[in-house]
């Protein structure tokens, strides 16, 4: 199977360029306990260290080296699977990385991907609000044009610009193989969690392109200062016109996106009861990790709809990472990790 059935289907979009990093299709497999429950298992989409950022990545790194830019800038709380996994692979590829984060609840997965951050070189710093996050990327992106002659490549958190959307409604497609292959019934209910919007934009695009009735339930996991209905509709539309920039004959369609508030608990990563039993029962289920900030609460979502024993077959998508950090990788000396939480404020 193809790693961009989209691109199969849509040639002209094969002019977008591509790290290398997604190579496969990642698998769907049935999770035990209820009838009709699948999970798509984006932890495993990169065999070193992978999650669902890899999708966007792969295009948004493919981008930066077709700009020739030497530097990334990613934007993220301080356990960002995003920026870490930005930093890894970008340091393969020739690319530094510039790391702004904000503070968030502790958890085991914040310190593996500091330590992934610094095993990749990656120049860390600690701001306490979204404003002076901005203004040290101004000051440092300054600095590395005046030393490497070169504007830092900027991303959002999460990547969820509409290139790194494209890598979602790719995703899509690639759901509609592997249901046309016989490996799953095709979902009324896509489960996913909803924070920077580029997973659920991308996937209400793919999903109405390639003719599924699926619908997407979206589980907010981050405050609404940063993800809300209007937010999302205007990253569809800028990611339809990008399509269409490709090739004006896509037509603009997006499945139904349903926004669910209800699980996201007290704050940013704070695990309310139900995320923890369902990051347990999940685990148990499939063998896969959770965690507390994202795919936890996508879970008590998904795991209150089959108490619930709504109709048809659903689809969890999990986001999480496989790996803890890439092979070789040691933990951080607590002193050194001390540091990066509460040492280099902006």
């Amino acid at each position: 199977m193809s790693a961009y059935p989209l691109f199969d289907a849509h040639p002209r979009l094969a002019a977008l360029p591509r790290a290398g990093i997604f190579q496969t299709p990642t698998a769907v497999r049935a999770l035990p306990g209820y009838d009709g429950a699948w999970v798509k298992r984006d932890d495993l989409s990169n065999s070193e260290f992978g999650g669902n950022k890899i999708r966007k990545l792969d295009l948004l790194l493919g981008e930066a080296q077709a700009q020739r830019r030497r530097c990334l800038l990613a934007f993220g709380y301080s356990g960002s699977n995003f920026v870490a996994a930005s930093a890894w692979h970008g340091r393969r590829l020739g690319l530094d990385t510039i790391g702004l984060l904000l503070p968030q609840a502790g958890a085991p997965y914040v310190a593996d991907n500091l330590a992934t951050c610094a095993a990749a070189g990656a120049e860390l710093a600690l701001g306490q609000s979204s404003a002076g996050l901005v203004s040290q990327a101004l000051a440092r992106s300054l600095r590395r044009l005046a030393t490497q002659g070169r504007w830092p490549y900027w991303m959002p958190p999460g990547g969820s610009t509409p290139l790194g959307a494209l890598g979602f409604v790719n995703a899509a497609y690639e759901l509609r193989a592997q249901i046309e292959a016989g490996l799953c019934p095709e979902p009324e209910r896509i489960t996913v969690a909803f924070s920077s919007m580029g997973t659920v934009a991308g996937l209400a695009i793919g999903l109405a392109l390639a003719g599924l009735r699926s619908r997407v339930v979206a589980v907010q996991v981050v405050s609404t200062q940063f993800a809300t209905p209007a937010k999302l509709d205007r990253l569809i539309a800028q990611t339809q016109a990008l399509l269409r920039r490709y090739d004006p004959a896509i037509p603009t369609r997006a499945a139904a996106v349903e926004i669910r508030t209800e699980f996201y608990g007290q704050d940013y990563a704070v695990p309310t009861a139900a995320t923890t039993a369902a990051m347990q029962a999940f685990q148990q289920a499939s063998g896969a990790r959770g965690d507390s900030a994202y795919s936890g609460k996508a879970l008590a979502g998904y795991y209150a709809d089959l108490q619930r024993g709504l109709p048809g077959p659903s689809l969890y998508w999990h986001t999480f990472n496989a790996e803890r950090r890439p092979r070789g990788v040691s933990p951080l000396p607590p002193e050194r990790l001390r540091g990066y939480l509460l040492g280099d404020r902006c």
